[in-house]
């Protein structure tokens, strides 16, 4: 399997020996995963801090190998157990991630307007929650697990997993009209107006809504929020402090602006530049 890019990261934020690899989807996959990327690292370098993870328009499938994880997200918290699948849902609640051990683990990334091939459920009801993937998909999780935990090299357990997920590509009916859709607001990085989003769909406004609660597992209106300060969040994590003068092409002023960005962030840019956002190690800017 072809490996898109090594990366390696030193101290971030007060931790050291972040060791991140990205890899390169399967063809039959691409449009539906988005990245795949591993995480490793030794208990000495991941027990301190708490990880910010902040709204992405993304659903995940994390496989840890080694190691717990801890998700809270909101008011809404648990602990992952190594080598059992986790799904998370889409979000638009901040949230953190604990390691309480060594880190071992690998994420795939699934794009919002076409998850829910590979998902058994509606994905509203996914919504700011992290599940043990066995709650979700039943024996047939046991069974992925196992398949991945059979292989002792990192790049053959990418490629056990991608497989599964290739397996599961036919197993639901696909909604071209709501891929069109999200990937319309992803490109205007949810700029677009609803209401003529909806209009150009030959939909009602309820339409819509409720093809994209099931789908995607948030409203239109409420996934064109989580892109527009994802779009903003990423200049201001690798921009000095100081003015944002861009900021006006997503929000009408800067209320609007620190406003969006504390409900999503969990607080005031100032702030969130000094905390240990996990996005930096998996999002590209």
């Amino acid at each position: 399997m072809a490996r898109e890019r090594y990366c390696t990261f030193g101290t971030f934020a007060g931790t050291a020996g972040l060791a991140i690899r990205f890899f390169r989807p399967r063809r039959e996959l691409r449009g539906i995963v988005t990245r795949i990327y591993s995480h490793e690292s030794p208990a000495a370098d991941v027990a301190d801090p708490r990880w910010l993870i902040v709204p992405d328009g993304d659903i995940k499938l994390i496989f840890p190998v080694r190691g717990a994880i801890a998700c809270s997200i909101g008011d809404k918290g648990r602990l992952h157990r190594p080598s059992r699948i986790i799904v998370s849902g889409m979000r638009n609640e901040p949230g953190r991630l604990a390691f309480p051990d060594e880190v071992d683990a690998i994420g795939v990334i699934l794009a919002p307007e076409s998850a829910y091939r590979v998902l058994p459920m509606p994905m509203h009801e996914l919504h700011n929650g992290t599940f043990d993937g066995e709650e979700l998909f039943g024996a047939a999780a046991r069974a992925w697990q196992q398949r991945f935990m059979d292989h002792a090299r990192l790049e053959d357990r990418v490629a056990a997993i991608q497989a599964v997920l290739v397996e599961r590509l036919h197993q639901r009916r696909t909604e071209p009209l709501v891929e069109h859709a999200v990937r319309r607001l992803r490109a205007s990085a949810g700029r677009l107006r609803i209401e003529g989003l909806a209009r150009d769909l030959g939909w009602s406004r309820r339409q819509l809504d409720r093809r994209f609660l099931e789908h995607v597992g948030v409203g239109p209106k409420a996934l064109a929020g989580v892109l527009r300060f994802h779009a903003v969040y990423k200049m201001v994590r690798s921009a000095p402090a100081g003015p944002l003068d861009r900021i006006y092409d997503y929000y009408y002023d800067q209320a609007h602006f620190l406003k969006a960005f504390k409900r999503y962030a969990g607080s005031a840019p100032r702030r969130f530049r000094e905390q240990s956002d996990y996005g930096r190690l998996y999002i590209p800017d």
